[in-house]
């Protein structure tokens, strides 16, 4: 409310003309950002892409599929795309990669989109008491041991879960450097869950073909 008052308080100072335009201004960004993103999506190479991708999903034989991203990324429209078809999976899991992997983050993102709990602190649901553990676990002289001991339990978990789902799609985003330990994440792929597919992109062709073992790579 204060903020509502500071604001008309502001807004004072100018004239209803100036303030118009301002409004239209504005409107007129917000609309260009949309069109250009459906004019892409729109796009006959980016159609043909979108349309090669899903068809894998749906009919290829291929576990691991990687998509090479330019300078001009599409990850989005890509995530846009395969959300519009989610009803072929069982569960649709994401979860964003980067340079240095955030294991924990990583398996927080997938728990969460399973409604998958780990050691009693409900992920993504909020609860009157929260107490944590990880803290005194991280403040021990043993925290970088303990730490790695914990990631390998929620990997347990994480990987009894997703065998639950018979038909499961994993989105990594932004892989780099040296790839994702899928095993230390906890993620089930190939002969130990054949319904589990991975759609991975990245900046680095190396990085799909040679640390993730992409078995087929689209090229934007």
């Amino acid at each position: 409310m204060k903020s509502e008052e500071t604001i008309k308080e502001k807004l004072k100072n100018y004239s209803p003309t100036a303030i118009a335009i301002v409004i239209a201004e504005l409107a007129a960004a917000a609309g260009a950002g949309i069109r250009n993103a459906l004019s892409r999506e729109a796009c006959p190479s980016t159609k043909a892409l979108l349309d090669g991708i899903m068809e894998e999903l749906k009919n290829g034989n291929n576990n691991v599929i990687g998509v090479l991203l330019g300078p001009d990324n599409l990850e989005k429209i890509v995530k846009r795309r395969v959300e519009k078809d989610a009803s072929l999976f069982g569960a649709v899991v994401m979860t964003t990669v980067s340079n240095e992997p955030n294991y924990r983050n990583i398996q927080d993102d997938i728990a969460k989109a399973l409604k998958l709990s780990f050691d009693g602190e409900n992920i993504g649901v909020k609860t009157k008491k929260s107490k944590r553990w990880l803290p005194k676990v991280f403040g021990s002289k043993n925290g970088g041991r303990f730490n790695d001991e914990i990631i390998e339990s929620r990997a347990k978990r994480l990987r009894q879960r997703m065998l639950d789902e018979n038909k499961i799609l994993v989105m990594l985003f932004d892989v780099c450097s040296n790839g994702l330990d899928l095993d230390k994440v906890g993620i089930p792929y190939g002969t130990c869950h054949a319904g589990c597919k991975l759609l991975l992109t990245s900046a680095s062709e190396d990085v799909l073909s040679n640390h993730m073992s992409a078995q087929r790579i689209f090229r934007v």
